[in-house]
């Protein structure tokens, strides 16, 4: 299934509602496995790889004002980004629009930043890292 850009959404917890990061221009998801490399006498000079975990960080890049009831707002990333200890850490989700696959689980704001001119409006971009173990629902395929 091909996804284009604006299929997917990155939503935090904010309250009890999971609210999209508005204005988006651009999405990064990095998935990197952390393996753990062993050779013994038994395995005649061939070394064995094991998967301990996985890091998982995403970027959501060009973000805009967009003050709305079911969008994250500047001032919400403000503040989520300066949270220090447990209230750091917060619920997303990060989903096609068309009901498919669902990557969860817990996250921090790992940096924000903005930037502006003198002629366009400032925007930000966000660093998340997932915390713990993340869970990924695919949606069944039809054949």
């Amino acid at each position: 299934m091909a996804l284009a850009g604006y299929n997917i959404a990155f939503k935090l917890l904010v309250g009890s509602d999971l609210l999209t990061i508005a204005g988006r221009t651009q999405d990064d998801l990095t998935i990197a496995a952390r393996t753990k490399e062993s050779i013994t006498k038994d395995d005649a000079g061939s070394p064995q790889v094991a998967v301990s975990g996985h890091d998982i960080t995403f970027r959501a890049t060009g973000l805009v004002d967009l003050t709305s009831s079911t969008a994250i707002t500047r001032d919400t990333l403000l503040g989520y980004a300066l949270r220090t200890g447990g209230t750091a850490v917060f619920e997303f989700s990060y989903a096609t629009d068309d009901g498919g696959d669902n990557l969860s689980g817990n996250c921090v704001i790992t940096n924000l930043s903005e930037s502006s001119n003198a002629t366009d409006d400032a925007t930000l971009t966000a660093d998340f890292r997932v915390v713990g173990d993340a869970d990924f629902d695919v949606e069944d395929e039809e054949a």
